[in-house]
């Protein structure tokens, strides 16, 4: 038996490499904001630091902690699905051999246990290196109000470790569900869904955290007239971090709501696109009817985007908002630098994972490709597909941010009349334009580059290899 899980795991490393580079940001991220954090506590603990003056080293990377781990879960749990969803092909093959629908699930923990151990490892390695360059950039965005000395990196091992625990337990308990589906699928039906085809459904979990976002939602608008009752100077500051709060629950809300409203968005948007041309209409059609691998593929690019656009968008209502109300200054640690410490490793694991995600689903696309080229489409329009697909990835979760930063900038349009602020909504479009542009080019890269190497081969050669897989 061992020697059938060594073999597993040496055919199934390309699927689970396309997402190694998640699970190592996503460690990186917990680790790193985990260590900061300590860093920070025990300075005020030795009482170098005054509690009052300890927002940079021990708030804001308590509050990464939490953003890293909801982004965190949410890219490791659609990655895991996503490649036990790639192996359905291969799993169903050994059921065919006789093996337990329980030998299956322990086939793919094994392997979901090697990859996470080795990806914690690697970032916590990372995490530890980036450690006092971490700390000195925390002092330095505060420096422009005070004087701040940067804490001394702790290299502590029980705060990785957790961490570590904290990631390798998100993979394993989404690996655990979607392996466990996997095993109770008959082995034929297994084998037709192998192909990427069926639908994401609603599951009870699901309904589950989309309550529970929407009552903290709601409750967020609610508490604006407790939060704004007493104006100070850190009503902005409140404010602020409600907004950035809500920014992340508007994207675990998406995100579990992502089987109901992607593929019917995707329909509706790439309908009304005016284009006769045979590559998207086989591109359109073919990313829609593979609905599952659309939803999982569109949701870390969602949260990517969204995080990009959000923190833009907060940053100019920030700012212009100061103007609006007859400050000379901008408002203090409102910019770009101090929402990249609340946002930038959230912002990270995000890109990290719509990538791996991406690239990891490139077998299919291959013989996706060889397919519609033995049916007679051209090398050029092989060439194009991909980069269509990333297109409608793209737009798709572009769409679906926008609404991430409606929630988030929304708050602030009630929040700081109620404190008797002016409100001033004035987002500068040329970025969100290059922003977008930069995010679509990230995603067609992703789709395109490792296509090319299979367009050079026969095509009943890349269909025979991913049969054989």
């Amino acid at each position: 038996m061992r020697q059938l899980h060594a073999a597993e795991l040496r055919d199934s490393w390309s699927a689970w490499l396309g997402v190694c580079v998640g699970f190592i940001v996503t460690n990186f991220s917990l680790a790193l904001s985990a260590l900061a954090l300590l860093a920070g506590a025990r300075m005020v603990g030795s009482g170098v630091l005054a509690k009052e003056d300890s927002t940079a080293f021990v708030f804001n990377p308590a509050l990464n902690l939490v953003f890293c781990a909801v982004i965190g879960g949410l890219v490791i749990g659609s990655s895991t699905s996503l490649v036990v969803d790639s192996r359905r092909g291969s799993l169903a093959r050994l059921a065919l051999t006789g093996a337990t629908p329980g030998q299956v699930v322990s086939m793919v923990m094994s392997q979901l246990v090697v990859v996470s151990l080795a990806s914690s490892l690697i970032g916590a390695a990372l995490a530890y290196l980036a450690l006092q360059p971490t700390l000195n950039y925390l002092a330095y965005e505060r420096s422009e109000e005070t004087t701040v000395l940067a804490p001394t990196a702790v290299y502590a091992l029980w705060p990785v470790l957790l961490a570590s625990l904290f990631a390798v337990g998100l993979a394993l308990l989404g690996g655990f569900k979607q392996a466990r589906r996997a095993s109770r699928i008959p082995p034929v039906e297994a084998l037709r869904q192998a192909s990427g085809g069926g639908e994401e459904r609603m599951t009870v979990w699901r309904w589950l955290r989309v309550g529970f976002c929407l009552l903290l939602i709601v409750a967020a608008y609610g508490a604006v007239p407790a939060i704004t009752e007493v104006r100070t100077k850190e009503t902005i500051s409140n404010l602020i971090i409600v907004s950035l709060c809500l920014l992340i629950l508007a994207a675990a809300l998406l995100a579990s709501l992502a089987p109901l409203v992607v593929g019917p968005l995707t329909r509706v948007w790439t309908r009304v696109v005016p284009s006769a041309d045979p590559s998207w209409g086989l591109t359109r059609s073919t990313t829609v009817a593979k609905g599952a691998r659309l939803t999982k593929s569109v949701v870390p690019v969602m949260l990517a985007i969204g995080l990009l656009f959000g923190m833009l968008a907060l940053v100019d209502t920030f700012q212009s908002s100061a103007v609006a109300n007859g400050f000379d200054e901008k408002l203090s640690h409102a910019g770009p630098a101090t929402l990249a410490i609340s946002l930038g490793l959230p912002l990270l694991i995000a890109l990290a994972g719509g990538v791996g995600s991406l690239v990891m689903m490139s077998k299919q696309r291959d013989a996706e490709l060889a397919l519609s080229g033995i049916l007679g489409t051209t090398p050029g329009q092989r060439l194009a597909m991909p980069v269509l697909e990333g297109i409608i990835i793209s737009v798709t979760g572009a769409i679906m941010s926008l609404v991430m930063v409606a929630i988030a900038v929304g708050f602030l349009a009630v929040g700081f009349p109620a404190a008797r602020f002016a409100f001033a909504f004035s987002p500068s479009y040329l970025t969100l334009a290059i922003t977008f542009f930069l995010a679509l080019a990230i995603t067609v890269a992703a789709t395109l580059l490792p296509t090319l190497a299979s367009l050079r081969r026969p095509e009943p050669r890349v269909i025979a290899r991913l049969v054989a897989e």
